[in-house]
């Protein structure tokens, strides 16, 4: 009876904690969206001169404001400074993820704070961290281990002194040793994981062949520069080849990530190899900035390139804006800038241009089965002293998964040019074009083939393989492209689950 009657005097005892707190939270904040709402089983309230609260709150503690919420056995909350500290574990719970850890300093309003101790899951990737500041979407962790799946005994783990997230999209590490079933295989200054780019791979040193420049490596480090500028160097290094250099930089003129990709549509609608094989596309829309970007590269040799032996060489600066509108997205891009080609041992003339270009993805038509959608590419690219070279090129795809197993894409494109460019890369192979993709799965294992097929010269034009194995989240792939030739070993690290 005695239990009973503490019982229930300490339900009422809470019950009347949550409406007195509701009531003067309210009160004081009766002009502000959203509320701060608290719960717990006992706390200790001062009220400060000027008319805020400090509260210490205790037992089963649970404090939430704007979507997040706060989860431990015992807190400080300050509403002056709109801070919440703790001396004991806790728990964060945010639309990105959940973090655990030991102690925290904490400004709910701003969303941000310090937490030590660490141990979270963040929008697919598995961190630990001995601190970490700002919020689930952006912070820097010190003295931190990165996994994208198994936190107990993952097969590819990246211990790092410095992780960075930015914009929920990038995780920049630095000083990195990356762990291979337990096993240190690679020391790297730093290397880039892209998250919500579920179907990226870090960026490590990884060989490319081909019939012309024999086997090479390839390397590429991703260096983010304060908040909004982000610089990319790539280096691809033949054994009977001119190596490759670019260097592209680029500045985010409002929130999100800049868009340093390539730059070119004739090659950006080919997309990469990995993406190209991927019929059902894994990869998240991202929140793109309009973004200032330059580019100096000598001797590239674009992975879809037209033909074999054509290298390019850019000096471009160019201005990015991403566009989007109900379900559909894009961008709008304009160029200035100098571009020349090698063939074999033949150079072109340096031809200065302006270019302006436009690329739109929209769904049309979807069920549960199938979907229907429209990816629309154009370009118009004005040189010194030749006429406008203009192409607009529609392709209508539909998306349909026969079983579990097996995904299918087919699509035609029909393209219109004007005038002739002097520049072979520009150039498109096909004006009239049916194009088949497809995906099997089976256990660990992956088969990807592209075909296109042009319906002109009624011929196979292009053929495109990908085999791939995985095990949870790690898939090392091998890629090869009959003409021009290719082959590339690569290694996939996914933030799905499997």
């Amino acid at each position: 009876m005695a239990r009973l009657f503490r019982n229930g005097v300490g339900v009422v005892r809470r019950l009347t904690f949550c409406c007195g707190a509701a009531f003067l939270l309210t009160g004081l904040y009766a002009q502000t969206e959203p509320t701060l709402q608290i719960r717990a089983l006992r706390y200790e309230l001062r009220r400060t001169p000027n008319g805020h609260l400090e509260i210490n709150l205790a037992g089963k503690v649970a404090i939430e404001y704007q979507g997040r919420v706060l989860e431990g056995e015992a807190f400080a909350l300050d509403t002056e400074q709109e801070r919440v500290q703790a001396q004991a574990p806790f728990r964060f719970i945010a639309p990105e993820g959940v973090l655990q850890g030991e102690r925290l300093d904490y400004f709910y309003a701003q969303g941000r704070g310090r937490f030590e101790g660490v141990a979270a899951e963040v929008l697919g990737v598995y961190l630990r961290a001995a601190v970490l500041e700002g919020d689930l979407a952006d912070f820097v962790a010190q003295e931190a281990s990165v996994a994208t799946c198994d936190p107990v005994r993952p097969p590819i783990q990246v211990q790092a002194a410095r992780v960075r997230l930015r914009d929920g999209a990038r995780l920049t590490i630095s000083s990195t040793r990356l762990a291979l079933y337990g096993r240190t295989v690679l020391t790297l200054p730093q290397l880039t994981l892209r998250v919500r780019e579920t179907a990226e791979v870090l960026s490590l040193p990884s060989p490319v062949y081909s019939r012309e420049t024999g086997w090479g490596v390839r390397t590429q480090l991703e260096l983010p520069l304060q908040a909004n500028a982000e610089v990319w160097l790539s280096n691809v290094s033949y054994l009977r080849a001119l190596p490759e250099t670019r260097f592209v930089a680029g500045i985010a003129l409002g929130q999100g990530v800049p868009s340093l990709g390539e730059p070119d549509l004739r090659l950006r609608f080919e997309l990469s190899a990995l993406y190209n094989l991927r019929a059902s596309s894994e990869r998240g829309i991202l929140r793109r900035a309009p973004t200032l970007r330059l580019e100096y590269s000598t001797d590239v040799r674009p992975l879809l390139a037209p033909r074999e032996r054509l290298r390019l060489s850019r000096r471009e600066v160019g201005l990015s804006l991403p566009l989007r509108a109900r379900k559909g997205f894009g961008e709008l891009s304009v160029r200035y800038g100098t571009l020349s080609e090698c063939v074999d041992t033949q150079r072109s003339p340096t031809y200065e241009r302006v270019v302006l270009e436009g690329e739109w993805f929209q769904p049309l038509w979807t069920t549960s089965a199938l979907q229907l959608r429209l990816c629309a590419w154009g370009s118009v690219a004005s040189y010194v002293g030749a006429r406008p070279y203009l192409w607009i090129r529609p392709q209508v795809e539909l998306l349909g998964q026969p079983s579990s197993a097996l995904t299918l894409m087919m699509g035609y494109a029909h393209a219109t040019t004007q005038n002739a460019s002097p520049i072979l890369s520009e150039q498109l192979q096909a004006r009239r074009e049916l194009s088949l993709r497809a995906e099997y799965r089976r256990g660990n294992a992956r088969l990807g083939a592209l075909l296109k097929y042009d319906l002109e010269a009624r011929e196979l034009y292009d053929v495109q393989l990908l085999v791939g194995w995985r095990d949870r989240c790690i898939e090392p792939y091998l890629f090869w492209r009959r003409d021009p030739s290719a082959v590339l070993v690569g290694l996939t690290l996914s933030t799905l689950r499997q």
